[in-house]
């Protein structure tokens, strides 16, 4: 079966994270894209792990220290080690 890829899909597969993986959210947006900074500002610095994987590169992310879960794009977020 093929599957066609857009853009976003472009990245390769061994950067791609999976489910599990530990990550660490960054901050790449301007502040001029105002929804999107200060969503990121919550979490800017966290460290959690994928828990579920979104069509087009987008990941599921449980904090442990908030206990909650967000949403993030694949330039969103940095591997990370996980330090309890």
């Amino acid at each position: 079966m093929v599957q066609q890829l857009t853009i976003f899909d472009a990245v390769p597969k061994e950067e791609a994270f999976g489910v599990g993986d530990t990550v660490e959210v960054v901050v790449n947006v301007e502040e001029k894209d105002v929804e999107d900074y200060y969503y990121l500002q919550d979490f800017v610095g966290l460290k959690g792990r994928v828990v579920k994987v979104i069509p087009g590169l987008q990941y599921e992310v449980q904090f442990k220290k908030k206990d909650r879960i967000g949403v993030f794009r694949h330039d969103e977020l940095k591997r990370s080690e996980w330090n309890e």
